[in-house]
């Protein structure tokens, strides 16, 4: 009866090698569950969830992916793969990754009844994120509850047809699954529902993902300059061969996002989600496009809809184009691109929230749907067109959305604190609205010289500001769209996006960095790292620290990164930590055949590594000379585990000679070109220039114009760099 029951149900479960299973009496031989038995072997499992190491896992099978171990001796010679589509298998210790564009099951059928493939298994991924592969080796490892008879765990081992290959402790054993064993996955969530068990997790094999950082590049990543500021000239991507000049920038005057990037060793967590709330977006602009998992839960608060297109129909029947969210969200959390443009925290997710009209109904719809959507981080910058206080309503959902959110830990919302415009006289004005609610943090604005943007509204609830353009600054370079002929959007970029719109998105992004470090943090607490890591530039604070215009000052990523890990050790205090100075090693002493350096900053830190987070072992002042023995990343060795920023570092053609700045020529494109008196065509004429003339350019203005000489620009888009 036994054998019927067995072969009826497609199980075999006398092994075909003797089983190290102790003997069993008659009774549990012959009672096996055979609906569980039936449902094992007939349903197939795509998305699995169960308990690992703990915690409640989700992993998702591959369709297009399958993996095999061949018997020992038996594995055949690699067949060339030809075809520009063609993909080699991938090794993962003595298991291969085979593929196929469709049919996987088949696939992986024909290559069971391979003679040479001893197991033939699927490929799972965790989250559906198929950045690493897990493979389930055919091994689990179970423990029984204490007491649990030892003839109940017996039987139970033979009701999976499984082998103890180990006895790891009491009630503990190390199994493998048989012929006769439905797959390693579905015993684990089978087993797991049993009264018995206490564990049953299977056994995975995937690639170690090491330590090592790869700080991000690109032609424009140096373009990015709110991210790390150099005081070098950039290059301005949407104007061809035009750069901003250095007249523009102050080194340091950034948000330390690159500092903190490698400080955390990452670019993020993959795990948070950021809500973008704004007038629409383009979604397959490759910054919020990502791998195509970057974007989440589309919400249209206007029409109920997914449609978050920045589409809009003006009053004449044209239709045109907003870019200010897809620029929003970029800044935030733009992927990184083959172009090196990114935002603060390129691994995280986008909730796009159109929200291109204001009444409130749209409002409550939009904070809502970013709480109930699970939303980390909310960033927003809208306003009313005039200062008019926020209907009780609205006021008490965004109270509700930062009480509740975050699991009840509490969701931060950046507001932009608004901009001076024609409406207004270009005059600054207190901030209003959104940004006047107290729960929020209230984002101003600081440009690429550390000084406080005139156009940016201010008031008692300004909180910090952040870098963006402004006064004789330069603006934010990023993604955006556009529309040539009415039909269809052109994704593009710019070096213009600014105002506190950039702020506050920026400050949402480096928040993101901040839960990255430590998720567990509370609102008060990320109020707390902010307001104590925040630089102090420029003037107006008073006794508590805070400024109408600055708030606390401006956003420090790698200061409050650093804050954020010290409190995930266990501590309890949100002070920054005190890292007292090292006695300076003093500088390596010149060397015949060595390069010289020479520190540009008021001090310099030196690590005993190549990286931003290694230790710090003693500090140079502005103007020391150090010997350059190697180059490590963008770092210089100058002596034993002693290593500085390269960014710091001016190389000196001859030891206490700098190297002259270099100058840059240019060639006249067009018929002729006015020379004027200043950057724009409001200066004087003062000379003109024929076609094919070369010029000189000594520095680029912020809207692209090229200074030849004393008194003497002229317009960057008629001349090309030679």
């Amino acid at each position: 009866m036994f054998e019927v029951v067995t072969q009826v149900l497609g199980y075999h479960l006398k092994p075909s090698k003797p089983s190290n299973h102790l003997p069993l009496p008659p009774p549990f031989n012959l009672i096996l569950p055979i609906k569980s038995l039936v449902q094992m072997a007939s349903k197939k499992v795509n998305t699995a969830r169960f308990k690992f190491g703990g915690k409640t896992m989700s992993f998702t099978k591959s369709k297009t992916e399958a993996a095999v171990r061949y018997t020992s001796g038996m594995k055949p010679q690699p067949k060339r793969k030809s075809g520009k589509n063609a993909i080699a298998n991938e090794q993962l210790r003595d298991f291969e990754i085979v593929h196929a564009r469709g049919g996987i099951d088949q696939k992986l059928d024909q290559l069971r009844a391979q003679p040479d493939v001893s197991v033939g298994t699927h490929v799972w991924y965790v989250d559906n994120e198929k950045d690493a592969a897990f493979v389930p080796t055919g091994y689990l490892y179970i423990e029984f509850k204490p007491g649990t008879d030892e003839l109940k765990q017996r039987a139970l081992l033979d009701e999976f047809a499984l082998n103890i290959r180990e006895m790891v402790g009491p009630d503990a054993y190390r199994v493998n699954t048989t012929p006769e064993s439905p797959n390693p996955i579905k015993c684990a969530m089978l087993l797991q529902k049993k009264r018995i068990i206490l564990v049953a997790e299977p056994e995975f094999v995937t690639k170690p993902m090491t330590n090592d950082f790869t700080m991000p590049s690109g032609k424009f990543i140096a373009s990015q300059w709110h991210l790390d500021n150099t005081g070098t000239q950039i290059p301005i991507i949407d104007i061809p061969n035009a750069v901003f000049g250095t007249a523009h920038f102050r080194r340091g005057a950034d948000a330390k996002v690159k500092e903190a990037w490698a400080y955390l060793g990452t670019l993020g967590s993959a795990n948070l989600k950021i809500a973008v709330i704004d007038t629409g977006f383009s979604t397959d602009h490759p910054q919020l496009r990502g791998d195509g998992t970057k974007i989440r839960n589309t919400f249209n608060a206007a029409t109920r809809s997914a449609d978050v297109s920045p589409w809009f129909q003006a009053s004449d029947g044209s239709r045109g184009v907003f870019s200010h969210g897809t620029s929003c969200a970029a800044v935030a959390a733009g992927a990184w691109d083959a172009q090196g443009i990114l935002g603060a925290a390129p691994n995280s997710r986008i909730i796009p929230i159109k929200l291109d009209i204001l009444s409130d109904d749209a409002i409550v719809k939009a904070f809502e749907h970013a709480m109930l959507n699970g939303a980390d981080i909310i960033s927003c910058s809208l306003g009313f067109p005039k200062p008019v206080p926020l209907s009780t309503w609205v006021f008490n959902t965004i109270r509700k959305v930062v009480a509740q959110g975050r699991g009840g830990k509490g969701t931060p919302i950046f507001i932009a604190a608004g901009n001076s415009n024609p409406a207004s006289n270009n005059q600054p004005r207190q901030i209003s609205d959104f940004a006047t609610h107290p729960d929020v943090f209230c984002i101003t604005a600081s440009n690429s010289l550390d000084e406080p943007s005139s156009y940016s509204f201010y008031g008692p609830n300004t909180f910090m500001s952040a870098p963006t353009n402004g006064n004789n600054g330069v603006g934010i370079t990023t993604a955006t769209v556009k529309t040539v002929d009415g039909f269809s959007l052109q994704n593009t970029y710019t070096s213009g996006f600014g105002g506190t719109s950039s702020a506050a998105p920026l400050s949402a992004g480096i928040c993101a960095l901040v839960l990255s470090a430590n998720p567990n943090l509370s609102l008060e607490q990320i109020r707390s790292i902010f307001s104590l890591s925040a630089d102090k530039i420029s003037t107006g604070y008073d006794a508590n620290g805070r400024s109408q215009r600055l708030g606390f000052g401006r956003i420090n990523a790698l200061r409050a990164v650093k804050m954020a890990l010290q409190l995930s050790g266990g501590g309890t205090s949100t002070q920054p930590p005190v890292t007292p100075t090292p006695t300076p090693q003093p500088p390596s002493p010149p060397t015949s055949g060595i390069k010289q350096g020479k520190v540009t900053y008021k001090f310099l830190n030196v690590r005993s590594g190549a990286s931003a987070s290694s230790a710090k072992v003693g500090q140079l002042k502005q103007g020391d000379v150090v010997s350059l023995l190697e180059k490590v990343s963008n770092f210089w060795r100058i002596g034993p585990k002693q290593y500085v920023s390269a960014d710091y570092i001016q190389v000196l053609a001859n030891p206490g000679t700098i190297t002259p700045p270099a100058t840059r020529k240019g060639k006249v494109t067009s018929s002729f070109l006015n020379v004027r008196s200043g950057p724009s065509t409001a200066n004087a004429k003062v000379a003109e220039l024929k076609k094919g003339a070369i010029v000189t350019i000594f520095e680029t203005s912020s809207n692209g114009w090229h200074r030849i000489g004393t008194g003497r620009w002229v317009i960057g888009s008629n001349i090309q760099e030679v």
